[in-house]
């Protein structure tokens, strides 16, 4: 494999000089930077992978998450019910023992559950993962609709300073990540936005990625909390026991360590501003028990390339990708021996980053869109494909000019539909998305729309997508799908 050289960013520590370091926050100049730079809403690299592949490993079920939601809130129970019966029958170590397996489980393992049910791709039914979803943000302290949009943008400009909520800011000093294995900087900035969600204020930095339609339901969301908050303290205080707060409080910061341990890794030391997942993500093999705490999500850099695919099918999806990903870390003790030294070096030079070597880019295969250069007739029709070109429950891209449109073969009618191509979230392609029902996901931050209607169904999208009228044609004896796109193009007006 032959290194990637990534331009370096930032400014440098002159010797003799201090070091000086980029504002990560959200609206400082840096976000006007990386506009300025194309880093925003930007094409990033897309490994090839056969499309029926694809499409396969994007399928979902409730099997999976049913069985192995079961086997969490089990092992949950026992701990939490052990360790107080040891407590009351004087087993004092049994029972530190068993509460610190507990809070791992409800906080470590709730982080990786309120990341792929926010992505909507744990379960297949919508409900389960809106309810796991609401329930593990709870569990690791995390307002659930604040964080939907923060980690939509997280995958949109994924390490794009001024522009990524979840960027790892530099410098990262030892103490602080010291800190972050009992989730002190978490549960310090958590509760400062609780309090002023629950206040009636969002963050200047929030309003840059919340829709301002949103913020009403962040405030009733953080008074709700509040509420639970203050009887689960109420509770303690008229049972005379420190029981229920020590079991709700106490995970936030004694089962951190572990969501920390696996996920600073993700990105920390690798390169900024780059538009390409194998430079600034990491892929680590990790033991059996973690991967169930993390659901898997230590195969992060295909997560962040096919994030569709859900937790269960991310081995396979790896194994598919590799000739063309860097050698994955063979442990954490690995990675750590490479990120820590990075990490200090960075304090004293904020260019540095930990370089990562990718393999040659394989061929293209054949444009699988049916691109065509005809201009629209005189009502603004076009011939965009055969019928049998689309199966039912299919979708196909379509170009005409600059512009990119898709078309839909609904099963429930057996009717064809039309919509223009890019998600209105984010610069993504519906066409490699998939079809959930009458729906389509969009393949960058899982939010759906109708393709009927063009309304939006799932967060993060909210502004509606558009249709085209559809009719069928045989023209030399072929069904032709026309639609009407119209005589002139007009540009996608993004959320963003």
């Amino acid at each position: 494999m032959t290194p990637v050289t990534v331009p370096k960013v930032g400014c440098g520590a002159d010797s003799g000089a201090m070091p000086k370091f980029r504002d990560y926050s959200l609206t400082g100049p840096e976000g006007k930077r990386a506009i300025a730079k194309g880093l925003v809403s930007a094409q990033w690299f897309v490994p090839q992978i056969d499309r029926k592949t694809l499409r396969r490993l994007m399928q979902r079920d409730d099997t999976h998450a049913l069985r192995d939601t079961a086997i969490l809130f089990g092992a949950i129970a026992v701990t939490a019910t052990g360790s107080y019966v040891a407590w009351g029958a004087g087993f004092g170590k049994l029972a530190t023992v068993l509460f610190w397996m507990y809070c791992t489980l409800y906080t470590s393992s709730a982080d990786s559950r309120w990341h792929e049910c926010g992505h909507g791709t744990a379960f297949k039914t919508k409900w389960m993962n809106d309810v796991l979803y609401e329930l593990a943000s709870f569990m690791v302290f995390r307002l659930p609709d604040v964080w939907r949009f923060s980690h939509a943008r997280h995958h949109t400009d994924t390490d794009i300073v001024g522009r990524d909520p979840e960027a790892d800011a530099r410098p990262l000093s030892m103490y602080n990540l010291a800190l972050a294995f009992f989730n002190v900087q978490g549960i310090r900035g958590e509760s400062a936005k609780l309090w002023a969600h629950a206040c009636g204020d969002v963050t200047p930095a929030e309003r840059t990625y919340v829709p301002k339609s949103e913020h009403p339901v962040a405030v009733r969301k953080a008074r709700i909390w509040l509420a639970i908050y203050a009887a689960v303290v109420l509770l303690s205080v008229w049972w005379w026991t420190p029981a229920p707060a020590m079991y709700v409080f106490l995970p936030y910061t004694l089962g951190a360590w572990h969501f920390v341990l696996v996920g600073v890794f993700q990105h920390a030391s690798l390169a900024q501003d780059v538009l390409d997942h194998r430079l600034n993500t990491r892929t680590c093999y990790i033991n059996p028990i973690s991967a169930f705490i993390y659901w898997n999500m230590h195969y992060h850099v295909e997560h962040h390339l096919f994030p569709m695919v859900p937790y269960y099918n991310l081995p396979e999806l790896h194994q598919v990708l590799k000739p063309q990903l860097p050698t994955p870390y063979a442990s954490m003790w690995e990675v750590y021996s490479e990120m820590i030294p990075a990490l200090i070096r960075q304090a004293a030079d904020p260019d540095y980053f930990t370089p990562r070597a990718v393999p040659p880019t394989l061929a293209p295969p054949p444009f699988e869109a049916t691109t065509t250069s005809m201009t629209p007739d005189k009502d603004g029709w076009v011939a965009a494909c055969a019928t049998d070109e689309v199966p039912a429950g299919d979708l196909l891209r379509f170009d005409v000019g600059a512009r990119s449109f898709c078309v839909y073969h609904a099963e429930d009618d057996g009717r064809f539909y039309a919509t223009a191509g890019m998600c209105t979230h984010g610069a993504a392609s519906l066409a490699d998305g998939i079809l959930l029902g009458n729906l389509v996901e969009c393949p960058k931050h899982n939010g759906c729309f109708d393709f009927k209607t063009g309304e939006p169904k799932r967060l993060p999208v909210k502004r509606r997508l558009t249709t085209y009228p559809v009719k069928i044609e045989t023209v030399f004896g072929v069904d032709q799908v026309c639609v009407q796109i119209g005589k002139g193009g007009r540009p996608i007006a993004y959320d963003e």
